[in-house]
């Protein structure tokens, strides 16, 4: 036994050393790789379509290589990846254009339709009752804890007006806000941990902290249509202005954000942590870059690159800390798959989604949360934002109903040509729309301060406009089109009164239902976004009394205990069990 084992072992280390020394041995190439192609002139003649002729003599070396590569089939030349512009707002050319030459497509008939449906909504009635429990946080701890909040700065005045029906009122407020963290002086700047492209974190000299996106592509820049919504790059300007037209529907839920311009090497890299610091370095065209870690897009081909060293980019406000100002991490039912295979969910291919699935959840069967989450998905279609899997909420004002935070939007604005019609599903299937958001969208779609002009003059307002390329402009009309379309479609099925409501209540469900499945929210986030749907033991034991529950884990380690997995594997999972107790694991 022990002469067959070393057998074993010894034939295992040659076969192991053969494999090594062939793929030592350079390989001959393919008949199809370019360098062969550009030597043979019959591949070539045979692959140019009848009827065209291709010019041999671009191949000619003597003559020096053409400009851009030459294919068989006319195409042209390849271009190259696009380049990280300047900052728009130091160019000196300031004439873009007129923005608003287009027409939106307004539909008068369809808009005669739904007022006529509509005629018996009293709104002024109905919108003060929206959210009738009015407070912040500043007078909700002064009454309830007898605690003073401090407003030393623009940081603790915003954080002290975070209100429970909206993020903010006071406009000057934010105003301020604003143009601190565009002027404050930068203390440090380290790694912002846990995102998947590179984002920063400003932490400012009065000790206060934001989040920074840098500019990775000029503003023309279009999503690649191959790439899923999961892997598209973020775009900074997306946050500046899904801010900016979150404030002008009246939401107000949005975290502020503003642009702004820094010095790679004065801003960022003296100032930089030591992890940040070493992944700085000076291109081929010296200008000075930074590559950061995440999950994607953070190594040298995919560089953040001054010309020479200013970078604009986007800067949004930290929210309170969790540990003063809770938040709760809510998984959205209109989640998507995120998998390349299975690439349509559930609520995606059944039309009954919302009436079976959705408003029989108890959080969801009573209350404000599913009106916020078409509210969501309303602006998220205006935006074109497909990577809506979570949503926030502040747990801070007891008993009273929180809102959806509008958080996390780099990935809107990243194309004009292409309107996902699935993000509108929640209203096309639920038909609940609040009489605000209704009023909102009527009016900007039907008097002549349209939705864009009133995104293009909030936008002016910051430092580095123009925010948007203008062709979005028609693509948000477009959109705010179809969304009157899908609200007539609604009220064509149920009545206005069924349909335009500020609380939703299934009566089939009981109101304790939902208390009790808001004690349990049990999430898992992996490091690459993959999940799968696993019943494990802990999941089992909550499910039996809560069927409405799913337990999701990282597809890598499906097949350990939930339980060992978090306490053996070091990625970043985050497992909240709440049900008389928390789990926390990193």
């Amino acid at each position: 036994m022990r002469f067959n084992l070393r057998r074993v072992f010894v034939l295992c280390l040659i076969a192991f050393c053969t494999t090594l020394v062939i793929l030592s041995f350079p390989r001959s190439e393919g008949p199809y790789v370019d360098s062969d192609i550009e030597k043979d002139p019959q591949f070539l003649q045979a692959a140019v379509p009848e009827g065209r002729h291709f010019n041999f003599d671009q191949l000619n070396t003597k003559k020096g290589p053409p400009r851009g590569r030459v294919y068989p089939n006319g195409a042209g030349e390849q271009l190259t990846f696009q380049k990280q512009p300047n900052p728009p707002s130091l160019i000196k050319n300031t004439d873009y254009g007129d923005p608003f030459d287009f027409t939106p497509p307004h539909d008068q008939q369809l808009l005669r339709r739904i007022y006529e449906a509509i005629k018996r909504i009293d709104f002024d009635e109905l919108i003060p009752k929206e959210c009738t429990e009015k407070t912040t946080l500043k007078q909700y701890w002064l009454q309830t804890e007898g605690k003073q909040v401090s407003a030393d700065d623009s940081w603790e005045r915003f954080y002290s007006h975070i209100g429970s029906c909206d993020m903010y009122r006071d406009e000057t407020v934010i105003d301020e806000l604003l143009r601190d963290l565009n002027k404050f002086p930068i203390k440090t700047v380290h790694i912002m941990d846990g995102g998947t492209q590179v984002k920063l974190v400003f932490t400012f000299e009065n000790g206060k902290q934001a989040v920074f996106k840098p500019m990775r592509f000029g503003r023309d820049y279009e999503s690649d249509i191959n790439h899923f919504y999961f892997s598209d790059f973020e775009r900074h300007q997306a946050e500046i202005a899904t801010f900016h037209l979150d404030k002008i529907l009246g939401f107000r839920r949005a975290v502020p954000t503003v642009g702004r311009i820094v010095n790679i090497t004065s801003d960022l890299y003296d100032k930089a942590e030591k992890k940040l610091k070493k992944t700085f370095f000076v291109s081929p065209a010296k200008n000075k870059c930074f590559v950061g870690r995440c999950d994607y897009y953070c190594d040298t081909t995919h560089a953040i690159c001054g010309l020479p060293d200013l970078k604009e980019g986007s800067l949004q406000v930290f929210l309170p800390d969790e540990g003063s100002v809770p938040r709760k991490h809510n998984r959205s039912p209109y989640r998507r798959t995120y998998s390349k295979k299975n690439q349509l969910a559930e609520w995606q291919t059944n039309m009954d989604y919302c009436t079976n699935q959705v408003k029989a959840k108890g959080v969801y069967a009573h209350g404000r949360k599913l009106l916020d989450l078409i509210d969501l998905h309303i602006m998220d279609y205006l935006i074109g934002n497909q990577d809506r899997h979570h949503y926030e909420s502040f747990n801070v004002f007891g008993k009273i109903p929180s809102y959806a935070i509008h958080l996390d939007n780099g990935r809107a604005f990243g194309r004009t040509d292409f309107d996902d019609h699935d993000i509108l599903l929640p209203l096309k299937q639920c038909c609940l729309i609040r009489p605000r958001t209704l009023q909102t969208l009527l009016n900007y779609y039907s008097e002549p301060r349209s939705l864009t002009r009133a995104l293009h003059d909030s936008m002016f307002k910051d430092p580095v406009h123009p925010i948007l390329a203008f062709k979005h402009y028609p693509a948000l009309e477009r959109r705010l089109h179809d969304v009157i379309k899908a609200i007539d479609g609604c009220l064509q099925k149920v009545s206005a009164s069924a349909m335009v409501m500020n609380h939703f209540h299934n009566s089939a469900v009981a109101e304790d239902q939902a208390e009790e499945e808001s004690k349990i929210n049990i999430l898992a986030w992996s490091i690459d976004g993959s999940r799968v749907k696993v019943h494990s033991k802990l999941c089992s034991i909550f499910k039996k009394n809560y069927p409405t529950l799913t337990c999701h884990i990282p597809f890598a380690f499906f097949i350990f205990p939930i339980l060992v997995q978090m306490c053996l594997f070091p990625q970043r999972i985050v497992c909240i069990a709440k049900y008389g107790f928390t789990i926390f694991c990193h």
